[in-house]
């Protein structure tokens, strides 16, 4: 294997691959105004559980999603592309 500069590695680099879209995201922007805060007020209490939150969720009857914890989790803690740290 041949040794490559840190500077080097943009010019081998050809595809970028980008992960899943994030569920959470689409359903902020799919939610009306008060439902959104609602939930990302959810997702940044510290006392509330993802994996409870995604049963609460699948189980509303209003508005189901059925978004695993493990996604809201990603959310809430700033790591999908819409960088909003609740947590």
């Amino acid at each position: 294997m041949t040794a490559v500069a840190i500077s080097d590695i943009r010019e081998q680099v050809t595809t970028v691959r980008k992960g899943p879209p994030c569920e959470v995201c689409g359903a902020l922007s799919t939610l009306p105004e008060g439902e959104a805060d609602a939930l990302r007020a959810l997702l940044a209490d510290p006392t509330v559980r993802y994996s409870t939150l995604s049963e609460a969720l699948l189980a509303d009857e209003d508005t189901k999603l059925d978004i695993n914890e493990y996604t809201l989790s990603r959310h809430a803690r700033g790591k999908c592309a819409a960088r909003e740290r609740l947590r």
